[in-house]
């Protein structure tokens, strides 16, 4: 599997070239094109949705938000639709209730911080 973000990240079989050095100490949960939502905060490596205490319906919330993540782009044009900032900020309301359920499905064990959606004022500049 190989995968280009939005971050112009390569995630390539993303258990086979894992950070190992790195003890993912906090978390980041942030949406990004064909990707887990959480993140290592220190090293950035995605990581799989399977190894965190969540529900199965709460995963199954997750991989839609995943999947709605970007469509206020035109990815044909290469440009922000039209109400694309709008609808952004609707993935980011999205993404911060669903970050509210993970936060409480984890406990304190887990320290995790939501990160909003950059590519609408990438595309704004």
């Amino acid at each position: 599997m190989l995968v280009i973000t939005s971050k112009g990240v390569f995630v390539i079989f993303k258990k086979l070239f894992s950070r190992k050095d790195c003890s993912h100490p906090s978390y980041k949960m942030e949406a990004d094109f064909s990707a887990d939502p959480i993140w290592c905060s220190k090293c950035e490596e995605n990581l799989d949705i399977d190894n965190f205490p969540l529900s199965e319906e709460l995963k199954e919330e997750l991989a839609e938000w995943i999947g709605d993540y970007g469509e206020w782009i035109d990815m044909e044009k290469d440009t922000l639709m039209p109400g694309g900032l709008e609808l952004e900020g609707k993935h980011d309301e999205r993404g911060l209730e669903l970050f509210n359920k993970v936060k409480a499905s984890l406990g304190e064990g887990f320290p995790i911080v939501f990160v909003p959606s950059p590519l609408g004022q990438w595309y704004k500049k």
